[in-house]
C-alpha cells in the first residue's frame, strides 16, 4: 500500500518557521565573526606599518619620518577633507604632489608595493572618496596635521597631531613631571597615534569602522582597539574634533 502523503500547509509553515529561526541565530554569527576578523586584518596592517617606521628609524639615525600629508582636514591648503580639492590633490601615492606622504617614505623599501597595507577592510571613509575604491583609509600623523599647515615645535597641535616630523625617536617619549597640570596635558599626548582608522563623520558623532570604534598605531607602537565610546571622547570632544 502506498503510505506516501503530500505535506500539509501547517507543516510547510512550521518547517519554513524551523528554517527562518535557524537563519536568524547563523547569520548573526558569521556577520559578528566576519567584523572580528576585519578588525585583526585591519590591526595586523597596522602593525606592519608601525614595524615599517621603526625599520626607518634604524636607518635613519633613529629618527621618525618626516611625513607631509594629503590626509589632512585641508582649507586654505589641500587636504583630503576639503572637498573643493579632488581626489587627484590628495592622492597620497603621487610622487610628484606628495613626495613624503607616509606611503611615498615607506613604500617600497619598508612595505612593498602593495597598497592593500593602507586600506582597512571595513573602512566607511577613505580615498579615493568613492566608496568601494578605497587604496587608502588610515590617518597619519603627518608634520601638517591637523589642518595641512605645520605648527611650531612644541605647540600643541604639533606634539599631540604632527609628530611625524623627522625628529629623534627618544624625543616622542612622555615623561612626567609631578606638576598635576602639565602632566594632565603629556597624558593628553598620549592618546595620539602614528597612524589610525579614518572616521565618518555625522554631525556631532564620529563613526569608526569597527562597530563604531578604530583601531589605531598608539605612541608606544603599540596597535590597540578603542570602542565607540573611546573613539567619540578622544575625536570628537564636546561635539568638535576631527573631520574624518
Amino acid at each position: 500500500m502506498n503510505t506516501n502523503r503530500a505535506m500539509t500547509l501547517i507543516e510547510l509553515l512550521v518547517d519554513v518557521a524551523i528554517i527562518a529561526m535557524l537563519v536568524g541565530i547563523v547569520v548573526p554569527g558569521l556577520s559578528a565573526a566576519r567584523r572580528r576578523a576585519q578588525r585583526v586584518t585591519c590591526q595586523t596592517q597596522l602593525h606592519q606599518i608601525g614595524t615599517a617606521v621603526w625599520e626607518y628609524s634604524v636607518a635613519n639615525d633613529d629618527r621618525v619620518p618626516y611625513v607631509f600629508s594629503p590626509m589632512t582636514n585641508g582649507g586654505a591648503v589641500a587636504g583630503f577633507g576639503t572637498p573643493a580639492y579632488s581626489n587627484a590633490e590628495v592622492d597620497p601615492y603621487d610622487r610628484a604632489l606628495w613626495p613624503d606622504s607616509l606611503q611615498n617614505v615607506l613604500m617600497p623599501l619598508y612595505l612593498g608595493d602593495d597598497r592593500r597595507i593602507f586600506t582597512c577592510p571595513a573602512a566607511n571613509v577613505g580615498w579615493p572618496r568613492d566608496a568601494g575604491s578605497f587604496q587608502m583609509t588610515y590617518r597619519d600623523a603627518g608634520v601638517n596635521q591637523p589642518n595641512g599647515v605645520i605648527a611650531p615645535v612644541g605647540a600643541y597641535l604639533r606634539e599631540n597631531f604632527g609628530f611625524l616630523d623627522g625628529r629623534p625617536m627618544l624625543e616622542l617619549r612622555i615623561r612626567l613631571t609631578g606638576d598635576p597640570i602639565v602632566d594632565a596635558q603629556l597624558r593628553g599626548r598620549l592618546r595620539g597615534t602614528y597612524a589610525r582608522d579614518m572616521v565618518l563623520r555625522e554631525a556631532n558623532r564620529v563613526v569608526g569602522p569597527h562597530d563604531g570604534g578604530v583601531n589605531v598605531l598608539n605612541r608606544d607602537f603599540g596597535v590597540e582597539y578603542r570602542n565607540r565610546e573611546t573613539t567619540q571622547a578622544d575625536l570628537a570632544p564636546f561635539g568638535a574634533g576631527v573631520q574624518f
